[in-house]
């Protein structure tokens, strides 16, 4: 059976380098369920590839393919960051949450389109899971003006 990591490269999706943080937070938090399972959340991730932000915003159905992309792009650097926190993908037991903040203008109603585009990814990444709770959320602004920022969150298997 393929892991995370191996299902990713299959699709042709490749991790970034573990994100670093721009500003005064941690990557991610971990926090022990007992002594086999831990919680681990994953602080937002934007649309970076390279330290450079995907800047965008939603303003009509034009954009949601552009948008998704980025989405894409930044859970697989919340995947980074998860891989980096958890020991690696193998350990995640289940997503449990995902939260997306699309950047958009008021009138803009397919967040849920723009979020699919992180969906899919793990969809691919944890084939047989349960499919993760999802928020989409419109803000008017996000960090470097990116089109997404995504947080994660997920029970992983403790590290030994």
């Amino acid at each position: 059976m393929q892991d995370p990591l191996e299902r990713l490269r299959s699709a042709g999706l490749v991790l970034p380098a573990a994100p670093t943080p721009k500003g005064n937070y941690a990557p991610a938090c971990v926090v022990p369920l007992g002594d086999r399972r831990q919680w681990v959340h994953i602080s937002g991730q934007t649309c970076r590839i390279d330290g450079r932000a995907l800047a965008g915003r939603c303003r009509d159905d034009n954009d949601v393919l552009e948008a998704a992309h980025a989405a894409e792009v930044a859970v697989l650097n919340a995947l980074s960051a998860l891989a980096n926190a958890a020991g690696g993908l193998s350990k995640v037991e289940q997503i449990v949450r995902v939260r997306g903040f699309i950047n958009a203008e008021p009138g803009f109603a397919r967040h849920s389109a723009v979020l699919d585009g992180a969906s899919n990814v793990l969809a691919v990444a944890f084939a047989g899971q349960r499919p993760p709770a999802r928020t989409a959320v419109g803000v008017s602004s996000l960090p470097d003006g990116a089109w997404v920022e995504i947080e994660v969150e997920a029970i992983a298997i403790a590290r030994a």
